[in-house]
Order: structure tokens, then sequence, then C-alpha cells
């Protein structure tokens, strides 16, 4: 039988590569242990650890974030430089989300714990405070084997919620 594919778009904005590597990791981990038993795989799509200028990239980005059910957005005190800034493609993300024509079910925000917590961009406290007050909690992290727990809890819960009519119906529709 074949797997059902679905794709999770990883964003790793600022200094978070080793954070990008950890999804990585966590999503090959948990195909082994639990999707695949279920004939799915989860497809890990991010970009690759050699880009240090994501700029001309951007149009495959967005086709690839369009054409992923999930999306992790990992952040900690800044979207990151222009050349590496993921800002819009977070928003694109939700816009996919709030859009019930498109595949995107649900896009997160992992918060790693801050080494200056003064030093946090304006934007990113925003976002962060616009979190608390609405879902009471941040989805925060310190250190790289909490950020592997955020993750796969985050899998499990997707995978509980998945059920093969609504991907197949899904996938035509983005057809």
């Amino acid at each position: 039988m074949p797997y059902e594919m679905h794709r999770i778009f990883c964003s790793a904005a600022g200094d978070l590569e080793e954070e990008r590597q950890i999804f990585h990791k966590v999503i090959g981990s948990f195909n082994e242990q639990h999707a695949m038993k279920r004939n799915i795989l989860l497809v890990s799509v991010s970009l690759p650890e050699a880009v240090v200028n994501k700029l001309g990239y951007q149009s495959v980005m967005y086709e690839n974030i369009r054409d992923c059910r999930y999306y992790i957005q990992l952040l900690e005190d800044t979207w990151g430089p222009p050349q590496k800034n993921f800002e819009k493609e977070y928003a694109l993300a939700k816009r996919c989300e709030a859009d019930p024509a498109q595949l995107m079910q649900e896009a997160v925000v992992f918060f790693k714990k801050p080494l200056l917590p003064h030093k946090v961009e304006p934007e990113v406290a925003a976002l962060k405070e616009s979190f608390q007050s609405t879902h009471g909690s941040l989805l925060e992290f310190e250190t790289g084997g909490q950020l592997a727990q955020l993750i796969e809890d985050r899998l499990i819960k997707w995978l509980d919620e998945t059920k093969p009519a609504e991907t197949a119906a899904a996938l035509l529709r983005t057809s």
C-alpha cells in the first residue's frame, strides 16, 4: 500500500540552524516509530543548510509552503536578516491555514527562550504577546531536547487528526 504524504515546512529564523536540524531528525524518527505504521509519511521541507541568502528561492519557497499540510516556525529573538527573514513565509502559512481551499491545516510557532530577553525584536515580542493572550501559553523551549519533544507532541496531534478521506479530498482540491 502506498504512503499518504504530508509535507511539513520548517522555517528557522535567525541563528536556529541547529534547531532546524532537530526538526529533520524528529521527522525521520517519528516516521519510523509512528507514521509509517499508519501508511503515512511525513515529509520535512525547509531551506538547505548551505543557503545563506533565500531571496533567490522566494517563489519556490512560497510554492512549497502552499503545498504543505503543516508549517512550523522557529523563532528566538529575530525574524532574521533580510537574506534569511521568514516573516513573510509565516504570514503566507497563516493565510493558507485560514483558507479552506488550501491544503494547510495548521501553522505553529515554537519560541526559543532568548539568551538576551531585552534584545528581542519588537515584532517577535509582539507575536509572543499575541500568543500569550490568545492561547494562554507559548510553545517554548530552551534546549534541543525540549524542542524535539514539542515537535513530536505536535506530530502526534497531527497524526491523530489525520483521516485518509480528508487527505484525499484535500489533495483533490489542490490538483
